[in-house]
């Protein structure tokens, strides 16, 4: 199977700048962040629902994957994550 090109307006290889955000009201585990959060970040595919996300010390998992039609540079998509509790 061929390998797809990166799209139009990524950065060399492949690589996808997406939005992440974490709404604190929405989980109800007593361990889990209590102050919403956003953060940049670059990966080699987009994050799809149900893959797990590591920041600042905390595994966040995919809830819903908002993506852009982007014809330039820019985002290519906003994550909305939850907290994940399993390890």
């Amino acid at each position: 199977m061929p390998a797809l090109p990166p799209a139009a307006g990524s950065i060399a290889g492949g690589i996808y700048k997406v939005q992440i955000f974490y709404l604190a009201a929405r989980n109800t585990n007593p361990k889990a962040p209590v102050k919403d959060a956003l953060w940049f970040a670059t990966y080699p595919i987009i994050p799809r629902v149900g893959d797990c996300l590591f920041h600042d010390g905390v595994y966040y998992q995919v809830e819903r994957v908002f993506l852009y039609e982007n014809m330039g540079p820019g985002w290519y998509a906003d994550v909305e994550v939850s907290f994940y509790g399993r390890r």
